[in-house]
């Protein structure tokens, strides 16, 4: 193996979905010769594609971890007291009673209702699963 074909394998691992045109100019070899290392080892787009887009229940979970951990938590504070805090306003508004996990429940069931019109929106079931947690959290939070 040459070190023109190693550099273009190793520029292909990191870039799967590289041109011909992007090969050459980062690795410097001409057009041809990078579509014909390509050609020879790489896996067809569409495969690759198909793989990155894959996802399972643990990539969800992952995410809606990231989500309630992160930029959300960043954004409005401890989950918990920010659904006690839409309660108050909720109950202040209607004369309701309900409770930071009810809240929880009705943002549950906003998404299961959006479930029912688009299925295969990965949003939704993300944001379902991170509230789901936000409840357990509330819950537990009612005990003490």
């Amino acid at each position: 193996m040459t070190n023109k074909e190693v550099k273009v394998q190793k520029y292909l691992l990191k870039n799967p979905l590289a041109t011909s045109t992007q090969i050459s100019k980062a690795t410097k070899v001409s057009k041809s010769y990078a579509q014909k290392i390509r050609n020879k080892i790489a896996t067809p787009k569409d495969v690759i594609i198909k793989h990155l887009n894959k996802q399972d229940r643990s990539d969800l979970l992952r995410e809606a971890v990231s989500l309630t951990d992160g930029d959300r938590r960043k954004d409005y504070g401890d989950p918990v007291k920010n659904h006690q805090h839409i309660a108050n306003i909720f109950n202040a508004i209607t004369g309701r009673d309900l409770s930071a996990r009810d809240i929880a429940l009705v943002h549950e069931s906003t998404k299961i209702a959006r479930r029912m019109t688009s299925p295969k929106k990965k949003d939704h079931y993300v944001d379902n699963m991170a509230y789901v947690g936000i409840e357990y959290e509330c819950v537990m939070a009612e005990e003490d």
